[in-house]
């Protein structure tokens, strides 16, 4: 039986961390420079305005601020991996960052004024109070939240893409080279071997994605799944319409009538026929990226 979760290979785990050691110092920085400005700016204006204000709380209250949502970084880093932001499931990855972005202000806001109590009354001698209209207050928190958590998603998309780059220059190899071309109308389309994810019989033509677009050629299922075997590529049936790239395989869930749901990497799910179950599993025996159970 397929295991619902595949492992993943040892050169996914470390670039996995890799990205996260990027983002977690690039957020880092930029948090601690914010936090420089912002307290900088409220003791500079209580002067300004005459107003009495110890000098220390502007600094404690920013700082304590930042270094909750540094911690964070590693979680929204998970739940990005899950749900990626690519155009195939793009509106359910949206969802779930949405759901992803309520969770991560309640934790800063409850590290947050926890981290300043602490302070507060270690420090200052004195109680921190934070919720004067919670509603209110809430409100505007995940207001700045939400920016933040959609700037720590956009670090995370945009280092592994470079990251990802690198690691595939790094490979190099005749399979990074391997090229198709495939017909399209009046139209020739190159298409590199290892980008391709799926395809799916449409009629006389093959739709084939990569790179996030879908393309109509003019070839038949087997002729294209032949193609990439000779490129190098894992081409494995899953039904009678569908094959798709085993590499870009991370997840394996058995449903009740004997098929299977298969995610890719970039987000897409594909129902996978028992008729080909047996296709699936020779495929992971020996496979650095999957388990059978």
């Amino acid at each position: 039986m397929i295991t619902a979760m595949m492992e993943q290979p040892a050169d996914r785990i470390g670039l996995d961390r890799r990205i996260l050691l990027r983002v977690l110092l690039l957020a880092t920085a930029f948090l601690a420079v914010i936090a420089f400005v912002n307290a900088t700016t409220l003791n500079t204006d209580a002067v300004r305005n005459g107003r009495a204000l110890d000098a220390r709380i502007p600094w404690i209250q920013e700082y304590s601020s930042a270094m909750v949502i540094a911690a964070l970084v590693p979680l929204v880093a998970l739940w990005e991996r899950r749900f990626r932001l690519v155009v195939p499931g793009l509106p359910r990855a949206l969802a779930a960052h949405v759901v992803g972005s309520i969770v991560f202000s309640a934790l800063h806001v409850a590290g947050m004024v926890l981290l300043r109590k602490v302070i507060f009354a270690v420090v200052l001698g004195q109680a921190y109070d934070f919720f004067d209209e919670p509603l209110t207050d809430l409100a505007y928190e995940y207001r700045k939240d939400a920016l933040t958590y959609a700037l720590i998603l956009l670090m995370l998309t945009l280092v592994r893409g470079i990251e990802f780059n690198r690691h595939q220059s790094r490979r190099g190899g005749p399979v990074a080279a391997a090229r198709l071309t495939l017909k399209s109308g009046g139209r020739t389309i190159l298409l590199d071997a290892p980008a391709i994810e799926w395809a799916r019989a449409a009629a006389n033509y093959v739709e084939v994605h990569a790179r996030g677009r879908t393309h109509l050629v003019r070839i038949s299922l087997s002729a294209l799944e032949a193609q990439l075997k000779e490129a190098g590529i894992d081409a494995v049936r899953v039904h009678r319409s569908w094959i798709v790239n085993r590499a870009k395989i991370v997840e394996i869930v058995p449903l009740g009538d004997g098929d299977v749901r298969i995610r890719t990497s970039e987000g897409s799910e594909i129902r996978g026929s028992r008729r080909y179950r047996h296709l699936l599993d020779a495929a992971d025996v020996g496979n650095p990226d999957a388990r059978m159970a």
